[in-house]
């Protein structure tokens, strides 16, 4: 298994074990109306029932789940011109190699909305602390471009990737 395989594969598993851990312990804190929107002076004016939060998480991390990991199998079986190649004669002779670099980028994708998801309920969590009676705009303004980036990185990366060269197998 290759370096960035093995980083991806960890980042799936730790995206959906924190997941899973913040989802459980967000449920716990949620107050029984979680405040969503607020105003300038930083009061809640709009608000969900935390199941209705608990449940869309949910149903957002299983269709991500579904489908990229539905996507991911199905694409290895795909005939070998039917793969997006911006260099298909740089990839000729690899189609294995190409269809575990598109297999890879799925996975990441998949990792970075679980990520992201979590980030999402964390914030979440935080505003609707009972400790904070006035929450700021800019206090987690650094969610947006946190989540742009990573999707960002991982939407570009796979471009980058198709204009390497393949990997060469050093055991054959």
């Amino acid at each position: 298994m290759r370096a960035g395989s093995f980083f991806i594969r960890t980042w799936r598993i730790l995206s959906i074990l924190g997941f899973v851990g913040l989802l459980l312990s967000s449920y716990i804190s949620y107050p029984i109306d979680v405040a969503f929107r607020f105003n300038e002076e930083g009061q809640a004016v709009k608000y969900f029932s935390r199941e209705t939060v608990f449940y869309t998480s949910v149903a957002l991390f299983i269709l991500v789940y579904v489908v990229t990991n539905a996507v991911a199998k199905l694409f290895p079986k795909l005939p070998a011109d039917k793969i997006p190649n911006p260099n298909p004669a740089q990839w000729q002779g690899y189609r294995q190699e190409l269809a575990a670099v598109y297999v890879d980028w799925f996975y990441a994708l998949a990792a970075a909305f679980n990520t992201i998801l979590a980030l999402g309920l964390m914030v979440l969590s935080f505003l609707n602390n009972n400790n904070r009676t006035n929450v700021g705009a800019s206090d987690y303004a650094w969610l947006l471009p946190l989540s742009t980036a990573i999707l960002g990185i991982v939407i570009v990366s796979l471009p980058v990737r198709l204009m390497m060269k393949p990997p060469v197998d050093d055991a054959a």
